[in-house]
């Protein structure tokens, strides 16, 4: 728990010293809750942490491309790498300490100043002990610009 919280005061210093734009949210999946913080969505490439809050406390580490970028609609495919905390929906005493999962989702940034976003994302995940299956669920982020 301590090498988290570490983890995530290191990763919020880097992003206060780079001054880049930075996008927070929070991500209802079907198997934890995730606080998400990350560079901009709207790049072509982004990077996300997730720190999962819902039966354990885990770690999410995710980079991500858009494939298609538009004013109001991104569609990005990613690969993130789970420490911690993945527990199968249907499998609550299970847990899992390393897992990968494929998130493919859509950002939709209706309103004029496009820092307000919402978004839809399905994703296989691959834990050990062969323990695969499909999340999804919806969220909501902001990035400060």
């Amino acid at each position: 728990m301590k090498k988290i919280f570490l983890l995530a005061f290191a990763l919020f210093a880097f992003i206060s010293i780079s001054q880049a734009q930075v996008a927070v949210g929070i991500n209802f999946q079907s198997s934890d809750t995730f606080i998400t913080v990350g560079t901009d969505p709207n790049n072509e490439f982004f990077g996300e942490a997730r720190l999962g809050i819902g039966h354990d406390i885990g770690l999410e580490l995710m980079g991500a491309y858009n494939f298609v970028r538009k004013s109001e609609v991104n569609a990005y495919v990613g690969v993130g790498l789970g420490l911690l905390g993945d527990h199968h929906h249907k499998h609550h005493d299970d847990h899992n300490d390393i897992y990968v999962a494929i998130p493919v989702g859509v950002l939709i940034t209706p309103f004029n100043t496009k820092n307000l976003g919402f978004l839809v994302e399905a994703a296989p995940v691959f834990a050990n002990h062969n323990d695969s299956y499909l999340r999804g669920g919806v969220g909501v982020k902001y990035t400060f610009r």
